[in-house]
């Protein structure tokens, strides 16, 4: 079983720099992979995440944002606390949110209430 979690009280996942990657992109140098490299990495986990065959639970405590909810919607269990705020921020930057943003009904699937 593979548990992941937030190494932290604050967040599970705030993402990747957006912000980085955007100016890598505008720089239109090629020797500035930056937002390539980015990328290919970024779907190429949430890919391997979305296949494991070895159970994967996400524990979702906190801030979740952008590659956050790629490394928890894609997983096969997600955890979800009263503390979790999901947020695309890379959208603000006129980015489509692509790791998941669009595939978050998976939340609200077998939602239960521990008390």
């Amino acid at each position: 079983m593979i548990v992941m979690k937030g190494a932290g009280d604050k967040a599970f996942c705030a993402g990747g720099d957006v912000v980085a990657v955007t100016k890598s992109y505008k720089v239109n140098d090629p020797a500035q992979t930056l937002h390539k490299d980015f990328f290919r990495e970024e779907y190429l986990l949430n890919y391997e995440i979305g296949t494991c065959k070895v159970p994967y639970v996400a524990i979702i405590d906190g801030i979740t944002m952008g590659g956050g909810c790629g490394l928890s919607v894609h997983g096969r269990f997600r955890v979800a606390t009263e503390r979790t705020m999901l947020a695309m921020p890379e959208t603000a930057l006129g980015l489509f949110p692509d790791v998941g943003g669009t595939f978050s009904p998976v939340l609200s699937l077998n939602i239960e209430e521990f008390n």
